[in-house]
């Protein structure tokens, strides 16, 4: 890239270099994680899964995607925007193929472009924010109290910090932006959203109780999504362990260090699950890949005509 190349051509070749040095780290994680971890017993558990589980997993997973739509449905409805629960899980669909690439579920703030016309883009950006810091509350709350309940302090006290920071920026930005806005690397469109977000949390605190329940429904099932899937691969981890381990992996999975945090978040259960003793590395590495597959990168499959679809209609973005 040539120094006097336009701005938006240097950040395309930014974006770029971002995406390949993120797809090589996914690429070694991961090999590292099945050349050392995984082994034999690894493609074993892959050609030995039990359909039925497998099939299990792909249902429930569903059902997480249409209450996760349905709670974004209710954060609109109490902001003032109706939408139909179909809409929503058309939205939601189209807007999931990017998030298998962009880090941290980022390409959910899309679901603002698939709404132009039917809910003003401060709006609806806004209510995408709201439900991810109220479903990242969920998380860490139920993260923590799982590394307590299981005796990693250390992993509990890192966690609830992290909530206390969350709630500390929430308080910040509902009193008003300025101070956030002289941070130079956030963009002032994205102030205003979090603004936006912080006043809409601290004024419908009744109305974001159902939208809180359908989180923690969500994240439940997530679970018992990541548990069939165990069950699955033939890995004898018990309910109680994925229910108060699990959570503290998926936070780890968040972090922007690989596609759709795999392998971070698979070496972190992995890690967790040998802190508590002897664990199937093979067959619980299998169980938790199969998670990326059922979970993750079948519903982008599924949204990709969606995807093109909104992108024929004016919405690339």
């Amino acid at each position: 890239m040539t120094p006097g190349a336009p701005p938006a051509a240097r950040r395309g070749w930014s974006r770029a270099a971002r995406f390949a040095l993120t797809l090589t780290a996914t690429g070694a994680v991961l090999g590292v994680l099945v050349a050392d971890l995984g082994g034999s017993a690894f493609w074993v558990a892959l050609r030995e899964a039990r359909p039925g589980w497998v099939a299990l997993a792909f249902a429930v997973s569903c059902a997480c995607v249409v209450i996760g739509a349905e709670r974004w449905r209710l954060l609109l409805r109490a902001m003032g925007h109706p939408l139909s629960l179909a809409r929503a899980v058309y939205v939601v669909l189209a807007t999931w193929p990017p998030a298998v690439i962009v880090p941290s579920r980022a390409s959910d703030l899309l679901r603002a472009v698939a709404l132009r016309g039917v809910v003003p883009m401060p709006a609806a950006l806004a209510s995408v924010v709201v439900e991810k810091v109220i479903d990242l509350s969920l998380l860490l709350a139920l993260a923590a109290a799982g590394a307590a309940v299981r005796g990693f302090w250390g992993w509990g006290l890192v966690i609830a910090l992290g909530l206390g920071l969350e709630v500390g920026a929430l308080a910040v930005l509902s009193r008003g932006s300025s101070r956030v806005r002289s941070i130079r690397w956030l963009r002032p469109e994205v102030v205003d959203a979090l603004a936006a977000s912080a006043r809409t949390v601290a004024r419908a605190r009744r109305e974001l109780v159902p939208v809180a329940i359908a989180s923690i429904v969500v994240r439940l099932l997530t679970v018992g999504v990541t548990q069939a899937l165990l069950v699955a691969a033939g890995a004898e981890v018990s309910p109680i362990d994925t229910l108060t381990l699990w959570p503290a992996a998926v936070l780890v999975g968040i972090l922007p260090l690989t596609l759709g945090g795999m392998g971070t978040r698979d070496a972190a259960f992995i890690y967790l699950l040998q802190a508590r003793g002897h664990v199937t590395r093979g067959a619980v590495l299998a169980a938790t890949m199969g998670y990326s597959a059922v979970a993750v990168w079948s519903f982008a499959f599924i949204g990709l005509p969606m995807m093109i679809r909104e992108m024929a209609h004016g919405g690339r973005a």
